[in-house]
Protein backbone atom coordinates (compact mmCIF):
# COMPACT_ATOMS: atom_id res chain seq x y z
CA UNK A 1 0.00 0.00 0.00
CA UNK A 2 1.62 3.49 -0.98
CA UNK A 3 0.84 5.37 2.33
CA UNK A 4 2.37 8.65 0.25
CA UNK A 5 -0.76 7.97 -2.14
CA UNK A 6 -3.28 7.89 0.48
CA UNK A 7 -2.25 10.40 2.11
CA UNK A 8 -3.05 12.56 -0.55
CA UNK A 9 -5.96 10.88 -2.14
CA UNK A 10 -7.85 10.52 1.53
CA UNK A 11 -8.19 13.82 1.94
CA UNK A 12 -11.19 13.38 -0.69
CA UNK A 13 -12.59 10.06 -0.17
CA UNK A 14 -15.78 9.20 1.08
CA UNK A 15 -16.64 5.69 0.49
CA UNK A 16 -14.66 2.38 1.77
CA UNK A 17 -15.77 -0.72 0.06
CA UNK A 18 -13.70 -3.56 2.40
CA UNK A 19 -14.22 -6.74 -0.35
CA UNK A 20 -13.51 -9.73 1.96
CA UNK A 21 -16.10 -11.99 -0.22
CA UNK A 22 -12.73 -14.89 -0.93
CA UNK A 23 -10.77 -14.77 2.46
CA UNK A 24 -10.92 -18.11 3.60
CA UNK A 25 -10.17 -19.51 7.64
CA UNK A 26 -7.72 -22.31 8.70
CA UNK A 27 -10.94 -23.99 10.16
CA UNK A 28 -12.21 -24.34 6.44
CA UNK A 29 -8.78 -25.69 4.63
CA UNK A 30 -8.63 -28.27 7.80
CA UNK A 31 -12.28 -29.57 7.24
CA UNK A 32 -11.95 -29.78 3.62
CA UNK A 33 -8.59 -31.69 3.63
CA UNK A 34 -10.69 -34.19 5.89
CA UNK A 35 -13.82 -34.16 3.65
CA UNK A 36 -11.44 -35.28 0.69
CA UNK A 37 -8.60 -37.17 2.46
CA UNK A 38 -7.00 -40.14 0.67
CA UNK A 39 -9.32 -38.76 -2.81
CA UNK A 40 -6.67 -36.97 -4.39
CA UNK A 41 -5.77 -39.48 -6.99
CA UNK A 42 -9.39 -40.35 -8.08
CA UNK A 43 -10.11 -36.71 -7.88
CA UNK A 44 -7.42 -34.27 -9.27
CA UNK A 45 -9.43 -31.27 -9.16
CA UNK A 46 -9.37 -31.33 -5.14
CA UNK A 47 -5.56 -30.65 -5.44
CA UNK A 48 -6.61 -27.64 -7.21
CA UNK A 49 -9.08 -26.57 -5.00
CA UNK A 50 -6.96 -27.11 -1.80
CA UNK A 51 -4.29 -24.82 -3.45
CA UNK A 52 -6.94 -21.98 -4.19
CA UNK A 53 -7.89 -22.22 -0.84
CA UNK A 54 -4.53 -22.03 0.82
CA UNK A 55 -3.58 -18.98 -1.28
CA UNK A 56 -6.65 -16.87 0.00
CA UNK A 57 -6.63 -18.26 3.57
CA UNK A 58 -5.47 -16.47 6.57
CA UNK A 59 -2.10 -16.64 8.07
CA UNK A 60 1.45 -16.58 8.30
CA UNK A 61 2.15 -17.12 4.99
CA UNK A 62 -0.88 -14.91 3.17
CA UNK A 63 -1.77 -12.02 5.61
CA UNK A 64 -3.40 -12.74 9.63
CA UNK A 65 -5.51 -10.16 11.79
CA UNK A 66 -2.38 -7.95 12.07
CA UNK A 67 -1.79 -6.82 8.88
CA UNK A 68 -5.38 -6.50 8.13
CA UNK A 69 -6.09 -4.02 11.25
CA UNK A 70 -2.58 -2.41 10.30
CA UNK A 71 -3.84 -1.41 6.73
CA UNK A 72 -7.42 -0.65 7.52
CA UNK A 73 -5.94 1.42 10.42
CA UNK A 74 -3.94 3.55 8.03
CA UNK A 75 -6.77 3.86 5.60
CA UNK A 76 -9.00 5.17 8.45
CA UNK A 77 -6.23 7.46 9.30
CA UNK A 78 -5.93 9.57 6.18
CA UNK A 79 -9.40 9.40 5.26
CA UNK A 80 -11.31 12.03 7.44
CA UNK A 81 -14.51 12.19 5.04
CA UNK A 82 -15.56 8.44 4.71
CA UNK A 83 -18.73 8.43 5.92
CA UNK A 84 -20.00 5.48 3.55
CA UNK A 85 -18.84 1.96 4.32
CA UNK A 86 -19.40 -1.21 2.59
CA UNK A 87 -18.35 -4.52 4.27
CA UNK A 88 -18.42 -7.23 2.24
CA UNK A 89 -17.77 -10.25 4.74
CA UNK A 90 -16.76 -13.90 3.58
CA UNK A 91 -18.81 -16.25 1.68
CA UNK A 92 -19.18 -19.59 2.92
CA UNK A 93 -19.26 -22.27 0.78
CA UNK A 94 -19.42 -24.80 2.90
CA UNK A 95 -21.83 -24.93 5.54
CA UNK A 96 -19.21 -24.50 8.39
CA UNK A 97 -19.08 -22.67 10.94
CA UNK A 98 -15.83 -20.22 10.68
CA UNK A 99 -14.65 -17.69 12.97
CA UNK A 100 -12.35 -15.77 10.07
CA UNK A 101 -15.92 -14.23 9.04
CA UNK A 102 -16.49 -12.78 12.78
CA UNK A 103 -12.60 -11.92 13.35
CA UNK A 104 -12.67 -9.74 10.62
CA UNK A 105 -15.83 -7.95 10.92
CA UNK A 106 -15.32 -7.55 14.96
CA UNK A 107 -11.94 -5.81 13.33
CA UNK A 108 -13.30 -3.80 11.31
CA UNK A 109 -15.73 -2.01 13.68
CA UNK A 110 -13.21 -1.73 16.16
CA UNK A 111 -11.56 0.17 13.81
CA UNK A 112 -14.45 2.70 12.91
CA UNK A 113 -15.09 3.09 16.75
CA UNK A 114 -11.98 4.37 16.82
CA UNK A 115 -11.24 7.26 14.17
CA UNK A 116 -10.96 10.81 15.54
CA UNK A 117 -13.84 12.53 17.08
CA UNK A 118 -12.61 15.06 14.21
CA UNK A 119 -13.47 12.65 11.92
CA UNK A 120 -16.98 12.45 9.34
CA UNK A 121 -19.57 9.87 11.32
CA UNK A 122 -20.52 6.73 9.88
CA UNK A 123 -23.71 7.79 7.69
CA UNK A 124 -24.06 4.79 5.10
CA UNK A 125 -23.55 1.04 6.09
CA UNK A 126 -23.95 -2.50 4.43
CA UNK A 127 -22.91 -5.33 5.65
CA UNK A 128 -23.13 -8.57 3.01
CA UNK A 129 -22.49 -12.16 4.54
CA UNK A 130 -23.58 -11.37 8.22
CA UNK A 131 -23.89 -14.85 9.60
CA UNK A 132 -26.04 -15.85 12.55
CA UNK A 133 -23.18 -17.19 14.29
CA UNK A 134 -21.52 -14.21 13.47
CA UNK A 135 -23.35 -12.10 15.05
CA UNK A 136 -24.57 -14.04 17.89
CA UNK A 137 -20.80 -14.29 19.22
CA UNK A 138 -19.91 -10.63 18.13
CA UNK A 139 -22.99 -9.69 20.60
CA UNK A 140 -21.79 -11.98 23.35
CA UNK A 141 -18.65 -9.94 23.24
CA UNK A 142 -18.90 -6.75 25.52
CA UNK A 143 -16.20 -4.94 23.50
CA UNK A 144 -17.53 -6.06 20.09
CA UNK A 145 -20.98 -4.69 21.38
CA UNK A 146 -19.89 -1.27 22.38
CA UNK A 147 -18.31 -1.14 18.89
CA UNK A 148 -21.47 -1.93 16.73
CA UNK A 149 -22.85 0.52 18.85
CA UNK A 150 -20.76 3.06 18.75
CA UNK A 151 -20.66 2.25 14.93
CA UNK A 152 -24.62 1.98 14.14
CA UNK A 153 -25.65 5.72 16.72
CA UNK A 154 -25.08 7.97 13.73
CA UNK A 155 -25.89 5.65 10.95
CA UNK A 156 -28.58 6.76 9.26
CA UNK A 157 -28.63 4.28 5.82
CA UNK A 158 -28.54 0.61 7.21
CA UNK A 159 -28.46 -2.52 4.73
CA UNK A 160 -28.22 -6.22 6.30
CA UNK A 161 -27.77 -9.53 4.29
CA UNK A 162 -27.94 -11.92 6.57
CA UNK A 163 -27.83 -16.06 6.18
CA UNK A 164 -28.27 -18.59 9.03
CA UNK A 165 -25.73 -21.53 10.02
CA UNK A 166 -27.78 -23.24 12.76
CA UNK A 167 -31.36 -23.92 12.90
CA UNK A 168 -31.86 -24.54 16.78
CA UNK A 169 -34.83 -22.90 18.54
CA UNK A 170 -32.03 -20.82 20.99
CA UNK A 171 -29.75 -20.17 18.43
CA UNK A 172 -32.41 -18.62 16.34
CA UNK A 173 -34.29 -16.73 19.21
CA UNK A 174 -30.93 -15.06 20.37
CA UNK A 175 -30.05 -14.51 16.87
CA UNK A 176 -33.23 -12.54 16.16
CA UNK A 177 -32.89 -10.56 19.65
CA UNK A 178 -29.56 -9.35 19.11
CA UNK A 179 -30.08 -8.32 14.65
CA UNK A 180 -33.00 -6.10 16.09
CA UNK A 181 -31.04 -4.94 19.21
CA UNK A 182 -28.20 -3.47 17.19
CA UNK A 183 -30.88 -2.19 13.85
CA UNK A 184 -32.49 -0.15 16.95
CA UNK A 185 -29.08 1.25 18.24
CA UNK A 186 -29.11 3.27 14.84
CA UNK A 187 -31.32 6.30 16.38
CA UNK A 188 -31.38 8.13 13.25
CA UNK A 189 -32.05 5.31 11.14
CA UNK A 190 -34.03 6.84 7.69
CA UNK A 191 -33.81 3.88 5.41
CA UNK A 192 -33.06 -0.28 5.90
CA UNK A 193 -32.77 -3.07 3.70
CA UNK A 194 -33.01 -6.01 5.04
CA UNK A 195 -31.75 -9.50 2.82
CA UNK A 196 -32.39 -12.60 3.81
CA UNK A 197 -31.58 -16.60 3.08
CA UNK A 198 -34.90 -17.03 1.03
CA UNK A 199 -34.38 -19.40 -2.06
CA UNK A 200 -36.33 -18.23 -4.99
CA UNK A 201 -39.49 -20.53 -5.41
CA UNK A 202 -42.14 -19.13 -7.44
CA UNK A 203 -45.53 -18.77 -5.86
CA UNK A 204 -46.65 -21.95 -6.65
CA UNK A 205 -43.69 -24.02 -5.88
CA UNK A 206 -44.25 -24.32 -2.02
CA UNK A 207 -42.32 -26.65 -0.24
CA UNK A 208 -44.06 -29.57 2.00
CA UNK A 209 -42.23 -29.45 5.43
CA UNK A 210 -44.10 -32.13 7.03
CA UNK A 211 -40.25 -34.52 7.36
CA UNK A 212 -39.65 -31.91 10.20
CA UNK A 213 -40.74 -30.90 13.18
CA UNK A 214 -43.05 -27.62 13.52
CA UNK A 215 -41.32 -25.94 16.06
CA UNK A 216 -37.99 -26.23 13.77
CA UNK A 217 -40.27 -25.23 10.59
CA UNK A 218 -41.40 -22.09 12.71
CA UNK A 219 -38.13 -20.74 13.89
CA UNK A 220 -35.97 -20.44 10.56
CA UNK A 221 -38.96 -17.94 9.91
CA UNK A 222 -37.10 -14.61 10.58
CA UNK A 223 -37.44 -13.66 14.47
CA UNK A 224 -38.72 -10.01 15.31
CA UNK A 225 -38.45 -8.87 19.11
CA UNK A 226 -40.73 -6.77 19.83
CA UNK A 227 -40.11 -3.38 21.70
CA UNK A 228 -41.22 0.29 23.08
CA UNK A 229 -37.69 1.76 21.31
CA UNK A 230 -38.39 4.59 18.90
CA UNK A 231 -38.36 4.37 15.14
CA UNK A 232 -39.35 7.57 14.51
CA UNK A 233 -37.07 8.31 11.79
CA UNK A 234 -37.73 5.52 9.54
CA UNK A 235 -39.19 6.36 6.27
CA UNK A 236 -37.64 3.45 3.43
CA UNK A 237 -38.09 -0.36 4.41
CA UNK A 238 -36.92 -3.15 1.54
CA UNK A 239 -37.52 -6.38 2.83
CA UNK A 240 -35.96 -8.94 0.81
CA UNK A 241 -35.67 -12.76 0.14
CA UNK A 242 -36.89 -13.11 4.38
CA UNK A 243 -39.03 -15.63 5.54
CA UNK A 244 -42.09 -13.94 8.24
CA UNK A 245 -44.47 -15.21 10.26
CA UNK A 246 -48.33 -13.11 9.27
CA UNK A 247 -48.44 -12.25 13.16
CA UNK A 248 -44.35 -11.72 13.41
CA UNK A 249 -44.61 -9.52 10.06
CA UNK A 250 -47.62 -6.80 11.08
CA UNK A 251 -46.18 -6.45 14.88
CA UNK A 252 -42.97 -5.65 13.00
CA UNK A 253 -44.88 -2.70 10.92
CA UNK A 254 -47.30 -1.95 13.58
CA UNK A 255 -43.97 -0.94 15.79
CA UNK A 256 -42.11 1.02 12.59
CA UNK A 257 -45.64 2.40 10.95
CA UNK A 258 -45.41 6.01 12.30
CA UNK A 259 -43.33 7.82 10.13
CA UNK A 260 -43.02 4.40 7.36
CA UNK A 261 -44.15 5.90 4.54
CA UNK A 262 -42.11 3.28 1.33
CA UNK A 263 -42.48 -0.18 1.54
CA UNK A 264 -40.85 -2.62 -0.68
CA UNK A 265 -41.27 -6.16 -0.28
CA UNK A 266 -38.95 -8.71 -3.05
CA UNK A 267 -39.64 -11.99 -2.36
CA UNK A 268 -41.13 -12.27 1.07
CA UNK A 269 -42.13 -15.44 2.14
CA UNK A 270 -45.31 -16.25 4.25
CA UNK A 271 -44.42 -19.20 6.57
CA UNK A 272 -48.06 -20.26 6.96
CA UNK A 273 -49.39 -23.60 8.41
CA UNK A 274 -53.54 -25.25 8.63
CA UNK A 275 -55.38 -24.64 11.74
CA UNK A 276 -57.24 -28.21 13.07
CA UNK A 277 -60.05 -26.59 11.53
CA UNK A 278 -58.42 -26.85 8.04
CA UNK A 279 -58.68 -23.12 7.46
CA UNK A 280 -55.23 -21.56 6.56
CA UNK A 281 -52.88 -18.93 9.65
CA UNK A 282 -52.72 -16.58 6.80
CA UNK A 283 -52.43 -14.92 3.63
CA UNK A 284 -51.15 -12.14 1.47
CA UNK A 285 -54.94 -10.89 0.50
CA UNK A 286 -57.37 -13.06 1.52
CA UNK A 287 -60.33 -14.20 -0.20
CA UNK A 288 -63.29 -12.74 -1.73
CA UNK A 289 -67.42 -13.08 -0.50
CA UNK A 290 -65.88 -14.70 2.72
CA UNK A 291 -65.50 -13.87 6.47
CA UNK A 292 -61.86 -13.88 7.27
CA UNK A 293 -61.59 -17.11 9.83
CA UNK A 294 -60.93 -15.72 13.20
CA UNK A 295 -57.32 -16.55 14.27
CA UNK A 296 -55.94 -16.15 10.77
CA UNK A 297 -54.13 -13.00 9.77
CA UNK A 298 -54.44 -11.70 5.93
CA UNK A 299 -52.25 -9.34 5.39
CA UNK A 300 -53.25 -6.79 3.06
CA UNK A 301 -56.58 -6.50 5.09
CA UNK A 302 -54.09 -5.32 8.11
CA UNK A 303 -51.84 -2.98 6.59
CA UNK A 304 -54.97 -1.24 4.80
CA UNK A 305 -56.80 -0.90 8.35
CA UNK A 306 -53.39 -0.34 10.69
CA UNK A 307 -54.05 2.86 12.15
CA UNK A 308 -51.30 5.83 11.44
CA UNK A 309 -49.60 3.97 8.20
CA UNK A 310 -49.54 6.37 5.98
CA UNK A 311 -47.77 4.11 2.85
CA UNK A 312 -47.01 6.79 -0.02
CA UNK A 313 -45.43 4.25 -1.97
CA UNK A 314 -45.88 0.43 -1.31
CA UNK A 315 -44.26 -2.12 -3.96
CA UNK A 316 -44.28 -5.97 -4.58
CA UNK A 317 -42.10 -8.53 -6.48
CA UNK A 318 -42.44 -12.08 -6.42
CA UNK A 319 -44.30 -12.44 -3.14
CA UNK A 320 -44.69 -16.28 -1.93
CA UNK A 321 -45.71 -18.70 0.70
CA UNK A 322 -44.06 -21.50 2.84
CA UNK A 323 -46.57 -24.22 4.36
CA UNK A 324 -46.12 -26.88 7.00
CA UNK A 325 -48.24 -29.16 5.33
CA UNK A 326 -48.60 -32.99 7.59
CA UNK A 327 -51.04 -33.54 4.50
CA UNK A 328 -49.15 -33.20 1.04
CA UNK A 329 -51.57 -32.89 -0.88
CA UNK A 330 -52.39 -29.83 -3.17
CA UNK A 331 -54.11 -27.35 -1.20
CA UNK A 332 -54.38 -24.07 -3.93
CA UNK A 333 -58.11 -23.90 -3.92
CA UNK A 334 -57.53 -22.47 0.26
CA UNK A 335 -55.46 -19.84 -1.38
CA UNK A 336 -55.56 -16.75 -3.11
CA UNK A 337 -54.23 -17.41 -6.17
CA UNK A 338 -56.85 -16.22 -8.41
CA UNK A 339 -57.99 -13.25 -9.67
CA UNK A 340 -61.75 -12.49 -8.65
CA UNK A 341 -61.87 -10.13 -11.55
CA UNK A 342 -60.73 -12.07 -13.97
CA UNK A 343 -58.84 -9.28 -15.18
CA UNK A 344 -55.45 -11.46 -15.59
CA UNK A 345 -53.58 -9.53 -12.80
CA UNK A 346 -50.35 -10.74 -10.72
CA UNK A 347 -50.52 -12.07 -7.79
CA UNK A 348 -48.10 -8.59 -6.39
CA UNK A 349 -50.48 -6.87 -8.35
CA UNK A 350 -53.32 -7.38 -6.97
CA UNK A 351 -51.78 -7.45 -3.26
CA UNK A 352 -50.85 -3.76 -3.87
CA UNK A 353 -54.41 -3.17 -4.91
CA UNK A 354 -55.84 -4.73 -1.92
CA UNK A 355 -53.71 -2.90 0.45
CA UNK A 356 -54.24 0.83 -1.21
CA UNK A 357 -57.04 0.77 -3.18
CA UNK A 358 -59.40 -1.77 -1.23
CA UNK A 359 -60.87 -5.20 -0.33
CA UNK A 360 -61.02 -7.01 -3.96
CA UNK A 361 -64.82 -8.25 -2.83
CA UNK A 362 -65.86 -4.81 -2.96
CA UNK A 363 -63.69 -4.63 -6.20
CA UNK A 364 -65.94 -7.54 -7.08
CA UNK A 365 -69.76 -6.46 -6.63
CA UNK A 366 -68.59 -3.33 -8.00
CA UNK A 367 -67.23 -4.71 -11.45
CA UNK A 368 -70.21 -7.21 -11.64
CA UNK A 369 -72.60 -4.93 -10.58
CA UNK A 370 -75.84 -5.24 -12.94
CA UNK A 371 -78.00 -4.12 -10.22
CA UNK A 372 -77.70 -0.18 -12.36
CA UNK A 373 -78.96 -2.21 -15.54
CA UNK A 374 -82.33 -2.97 -13.22
CA UNK A 375 -82.80 0.46 -12.14
CA UNK A 376 -82.14 2.85 -15.68
CA UNK A 377 -84.68 5.07 -15.08
CA UNK A 378 -82.81 6.58 -11.55
CA UNK A 379 -80.46 7.27 -14.20
CA UNK A 380 -81.36 8.14 -17.60
CA UNK A 381 -83.65 10.61 -18.84
CA UNK A 382 -86.15 10.05 -21.29
CA UNK A 383 -86.37 12.19 -25.07
CA UNK A 384 -89.31 13.04 -26.69
CA UNK A 385 -88.64 13.57 -30.16
CA UNK A 386 -91.38 14.06 -33.09
CA UNK A 387 -93.69 11.95 -30.77
CA UNK A 388 -91.11 8.98 -30.57
CA UNK A 389 -89.52 8.56 -27.16
CA UNK A 390 -85.67 7.54 -26.64
CA UNK A 391 -84.18 6.71 -23.46
CA UNK A 392 -80.92 8.70 -23.11
CA UNK A 393 -78.42 5.93 -21.17
CA UNK A 394 -75.90 8.71 -21.09
CA UNK A 395 -75.68 8.90 -17.52
CA UNK A 396 -76.07 5.88 -16.99
CA UNK A 397 -73.08 5.24 -19.07
CA UNK A 398 -71.00 7.46 -17.16
CA UNK A 399 -71.56 6.91 -13.90
CA UNK A 400 -71.20 2.98 -14.59
CA UNK A 401 -67.83 3.83 -16.17
CA UNK A 402 -66.64 6.05 -13.05
CA UNK A 403 -67.67 3.10 -11.02
CA UNK A 404 -65.71 0.59 -12.57
CA UNK A 405 -62.53 3.26 -13.40
CA UNK A 406 -62.63 4.23 -9.66
CA UNK A 407 -62.81 0.52 -7.85
CA UNK A 408 -61.69 -1.69 -10.17
CA UNK A 409 -58.89 0.22 -12.06
CA UNK A 410 -55.51 -0.87 -11.93
CA UNK A 411 -51.98 0.21 -12.21
CA UNK A 412 -51.14 0.02 -15.86
CA UNK A 413 -47.51 0.01 -15.77
CA UNK A 414 -45.42 -2.36 -13.82
CA UNK A 415 -43.52 0.24 -12.45
CA UNK A 416 -46.31 0.98 -10.48
CA UNK A 417 -46.91 -2.13 -8.43
CA UNK A 418 -43.38 -4.05 -8.97
CA UNK A 419 -40.60 -3.07 -6.47
CA UNK A 420 -38.06 -4.80 -9.12
CA UNK A 421 -38.98 -2.61 -11.93
CA UNK A 422 -39.89 0.34 -9.57
CA UNK A 423 -36.09 0.59 -7.97
CA UNK A 424 -34.56 0.82 -11.76
CA UNK A 425 -35.35 4.51 -11.63
CA UNK A 426 -35.63 5.23 -7.85
CA UNK A 427 -34.37 3.50 -4.93
CA UNK A 428 -34.28 4.36 -1.63
CA UNK A 429 -33.08 1.45 0.34
CA UNK A 430 -31.13 -1.21 -1.59
CA UNK A 431 -29.11 1.04 -4.10
CA UNK A 432 -26.42 1.23 -1.75
CA UNK A 433 -25.64 -2.34 -1.95
CA UNK A 434 -24.85 -1.70 -5.74
CA UNK A 435 -23.37 1.87 -5.39
CA UNK A 436 -21.90 3.07 -1.88
CA UNK A 437 -20.46 5.90 -3.33
CA UNK A 438 -23.58 7.08 -4.98
CA UNK A 439 -21.63 7.80 -8.65
CA UNK A 440 -20.27 3.67 -9.55
CA UNK A 441 -21.38 0.64 -9.04
CA UNK A 442 -19.73 -1.51 -6.64
CA UNK A 443 -18.49 -4.86 -8.91
CA UNK A 444 -15.17 -6.41 -8.20
CA UNK A 445 -15.42 -8.36 -11.31
CA UNK A 446 -11.85 -9.81 -10.38
CA UNK A 447 -12.90 -11.60 -6.91
CA UNK A 448 -16.41 -12.18 -8.20
CA UNK A 449 -14.84 -14.59 -10.75
CA UNK A 450 -12.50 -15.96 -8.46
CA UNK A 451 -15.46 -16.83 -5.91
CA UNK A 452 -17.09 -18.15 -8.72
CA UNK A 453 -14.51 -20.48 -9.83
CA UNK A 454 -14.07 -21.77 -6.22
CA UNK A 455 -17.69 -22.40 -6.15
CA UNK A 456 -17.51 -24.69 -9.53
CA UNK A 457 -14.42 -26.63 -8.73
CA UNK A 458 -16.15 -27.26 -5.11
CA UNK A 459 -19.56 -28.00 -6.58
CA UNK A 460 -18.28 -30.68 -9.54
CA UNK A 461 -15.83 -32.48 -6.68
CA UNK A 462 -18.53 -33.01 -4.09
CA UNK A 463 -20.83 -34.73 -6.60
CA UNK A 464 -17.79 -37.10 -7.39
CA UNK A 465 -17.34 -37.56 -4.13
CA UNK A 466 -20.65 -38.67 -3.52
CA UNK A 467 -20.97 -41.00 -6.55
CA UNK A 468 -17.50 -41.50 -5.40
CA UNK A 469 -19.00 -42.92 -1.37
CA UNK A 470 -22.32 -44.21 -3.30
CA UNK A 471 -20.28 -46.89 -5.52
CA UNK A 472 -18.59 -48.08 -2.14
CA UNK A 473 -22.15 -49.21 -0.11
CA UNK A 474 -23.63 -50.71 -3.39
Amino acid sequence: MDLGQLKGLGLFTEALYLDLMVVRGPEEIENFDNIFHGTINRLPRVGTLSKMFRRYCMGSTSFDERDFRFVLEEVLRWTPKICRVRVNLPFQIFDWKSRTATLLFATTLECLAKRNLEHQAIQTLVVDHLTDTALIRICNNPMDLANVIKVLTPVVHLCISTNTEEIGPYHQDAFGRYLWFIIRKARALKSLCLVGWNIKKGIHGRRHDNVIRFEIWNMRSLPFSGSDSNWGFLRYLELKRVYFRPSKFIEFIKQIKTNLRELYLVEVCLRVHHFSNDEISGLWIGKENISKPADSIWVAEELREMEGLKLNILRATRLEYDVFEIDPQPTDAKFDFLDPLERNRSFDQRFVDAVIQGPEKMHLNLYKDHSIDQNLSFNSETIVFNDHENIDYTQHSILNSSLVEKFSSTPRERRDYDAETYQRSRNTTSNFKRCIDGYFFNKNEQELRKLQAIVAVADHEMNLLGEEIYRTRF
